[in-house]
């Protein structure tokens, strides 16, 4: 009896051994389809930020003739600004591009372990290099601020040991010092509102990264439709500015931590939506993680403007799983729209 018993069915160490190597399979074909849409994802972010910040840029040396010595210290805080959030905003396409479209679908739904095994493929294999570029390209030298400093001091000797009366601009800020006859020099340059908002000021002190920009002697002339307006004061200062490059107050052991978090975080959740989702094509896979990656790249965006403490730096994973939720509310919207169109022809029959 016991013997019968036991050639019934396959010994459960042969059934186990058999399935390891299908699940390692699949959990190396799910990481590697992972990996490749990163990189391509990454590619394109960096692509477009890139061109973002040249536009940024080019209006600030456009027309100087500026030395590429001058030009390069304002264009690396930028890039390495760039390529951190390429990182950020790749991670979460890269998993819903994996999880969805005719490869996830000829394969079973993928097991939580591979998915998360992807996903921290994915975080490590990006988030590495583009920290280490990015601290390379930002951790030495002078911040953007002490730069601009030097600039506007340079410039403020060049116009005082000039001829008066004199003006000499300040490159890549368009302001311009003017000197006078019997008048202490004074700063001139455009406000940062309004087209035609003119500014003066005695002196000026910058922020690492810009940021935040104090004022001295400040007067501030903007005309309306029927009058000039004009606003003296002894001391101003302008806050919230966009940050050049990446914002100095976070420190970057912490701002690696936050953003591998937020990433690996809002990827595996797009991932596992997208694994239960056989249906779903790549663009649709691609547009859900896209959904997630604007999320985060508008909590980025809050967070350096408005330089918040302590939990606050919480929005960002915060933004990630508001994204995921967002992406969950469409995908179920989407799925009833198609089985209501679905069950349409076979009531009419």
């Amino acid at each position: 009896m016991t013997s019968r018993r036991g050639g019934l069915g396959p010994p459960s160490g042969g059934s186990s051994a058999r399935q390891a190597p299908a699940t390692l399979r699949k959990v190396k074909n799910v990481a590697r389809r992972s990996l490749l849409a990163g990189l391509a994802a990454f590619a394109t972010a960096l692509t477009l930020f890139c061109a973002a910040f040249a536009l940024r840029l080019w209006p600030r040396i456009s027309g100087q003739h500026l030395p590429f010595s001058l030009i390069w210290p304002f264009a690396r805080p930028l890039l390495a600004a760039g390529l951190e959030l390429s990182f950020l905003v790749s991670a979460p396409i890269a998993l819903g591009l994996a999880e969805s479209g005719a490869a996830a679908r000829s394969a079973s739904v993928a097991s939580w372990k591979a998915t998360a095994f992807a996903t921290a493929l994915v975080v490590l294999g990006l988030g590495m290099p583009a920290f280490g570029v990015s601290s390379w390209l930002d951790g030495a030298g002078s911040s953007p601020g002490q730069l601009a400093t030097e600039l506007v001091a340079s410039a403020r000797e060049s116009c005082v040991e000039s001829m008066p009366p004199a003006e000499v601009t300040v490159p890549l800020l368009g302001f311009a010092w003017l000197c006078e006859p019997g008048r202490a020099p004074r700063l001139r340059g455009r406000a940062p509102f309004g087209k035609r908002a003119t500014f003066q000021a005695s002196a000026i002190a910058l922020g690492d990264d810009l940021k935040r920009i104090a004022l001295e002697g400040f007067s501030l002339a903007f005309p309306l439709p029927t009058l000039q307006v004009q606003v003296h004061t002894r001391h101003a200062t302008l806050s919230g500015l966009p940050p050049w490059g990446r914002s100095r107050r976070l420190p970057l052991r912490l701002r690696v931590c936050l953003f591998a978090l937020s990433a690996g975080c809002s990827a595996y959740g797009v991932g596992r939506l997208a694994a239960f989702r056989p249906w779903l094509p790549r663009w649709a896979g691609a547009l859900l993680g896209a959904c997630v990656s604007c999320c985060l790249w508008w909590a980025v965006s809050w967070l350096e403007r408005h330089e918040p403490h302590g939990a606050a730096y919480l929005v960002l994973p915060a933004a990630g799983l508001l994204g995921a939720a967002l992406s969950t509310a469409s995908l179920l919207l989407a799925q009833r729209i198609r089985r209501r169109r679905s069950a349409a022809p076979a009531a009419g029959r």
